[in-house]
């Protein structure tokens, strides 16, 4: 059985449990309907993206702590950059492309630093990340005081976050004098190219073999001749470039981005994913289809735990709950 058969039998178990439990409550299930499937995808797909760089740096046995500081830091650079080009009188369309640059490469370059410290500075990923966790949260409050960033695009850069492909055929207002189409969201399309883009990398390229490699046994792949330090420095760069688009795509979705809650535990839930998806803590294996599972997974729990009423400052309690399963499960 692949890593990601025992999440992808738990999905299909919650799906159908609450799939029951709304025919016995209400009569009908509204769940599995096409519109509250793209609905959990589009809430999930910034989580999604980040994970998917998560998933290379667990696999090579390391750890990034600070995706949700580095969130929120990276949607206020790139808000601010976007306010600056439009007040200089660029195009809306330039402002925000330049914007979403800005932010890939902030995140680049911030999980570059997390590598060489990793990597030359011999720091331990734990160490590294979690001060990268107090430092980007830091920053974020600072450029902002404490408050938020505010877009000043008037249409072009919520549009990526909100909008998508029409679905033909759909209508979701029936009673509406011209029909709605059912939207396809563009955050869910760079989520299933990321996915598809993530499972060649690490199942088709030299680089996704080594980065097996090392998790398996960093010793032997020295001795082999990988490239030890280059692979885990370009791994935790990837999870940079993953953790920029999550947040660009998250702050055109809002239209803003908050100094102080914007990714606020989505580490918690980044990691979540990807160990829930039967990549191991311990480095050496795991898949993006299980990181997708894993994905998809905590976004019907949430939806499930929304559906029976559970407070919502139970949630990450629930969420930690099942990263212990998980784990106890892999061991």
């Amino acid at each position: 059985m692949p890593v990601w058969g025992v999440p992808l039998a738990a999905l299909v178990l919650l799906v159908g449990g609450t799939v029951i439990y709304e025919l016995i409550a209400k009569g009908r299930s509204d769940f599995v309907g096409l519109e509250n499937l793209l609905n959990i995808l589009r809430q999930w797909s910034f989580v999604g993206i980040m994970a998917m760089g998560m998933t290379f740096v667990i696999i090579l046995g390391g750890i990034d702590l600070s995706v949700g500081s580095l969130t929120a830091l990276a949607a206020g650079v790139g808000i601010m950059t976007l306010n600056r080009a439009l007040g200089a009188g660029w195009s809306e369309m330039v402002a925000t492309l330049v914007a979403f640059a800005a932010t890939l490469a902030l995140g680049g370059v911030a999980g570059a630093a997390t590598g060489l410290l990793v990597t030359r500075g011999r720091l331990a990923p734990f160490i590294a990340t979690l001060c990268g966790l107090a430092a980007y949260r830091s920053m974020a409050l600072a450029l902002a005081d404490g408050g938020e960033f505010r877009s000043a695009s008037p249409r072009i850069f919520q549009m990526v976050g909100e909008g998508g492909i029409a679905i033909p055929g759909t209508n979701i207002a029936p009673r509406a004098v011209a029909a709605v189409p059912l939207v396809f969201p563009w955050p869910v399309i760079v989520l299933m190219g990321m996915a598809a883009l993530s499972w060649l990398i690490l199942n088709r390229t030299r680089f996704g073999r080594y980065v097996f490699a090392i998790g398996g046994n960093e010793r032997a792949a020295i001795y082999s001749g990988v490239p030890v330090q280059r692979i885990k420095l370009m791994s935790y760069t990837l999870l940079g470039f993953c953790v920029g688009l999550g947040a660009m795509l998250l702050a055109s979705r809002m239209n803003s981005a908050s100094s102080s809650g914007t990714g606020l535990l989505f580490e918690l839930d980044v990691i979540a994913a990807v160990v829930i998806g039967g990549t191991s803590m311990r480095g050496g294996s795991g898949s993006v289809v299980g990181t997708l599972i894993g994905v998809l997974l905590l976004g019907v729990i949430g939806n499930m735990l929304n559906l029976l009423q559970v407070s919502v400052y139970l949630h990450g309690t629930v969420k930690a709950a099942i990263i212990i399963g998980a784990v106890l499960l892999q061991r």
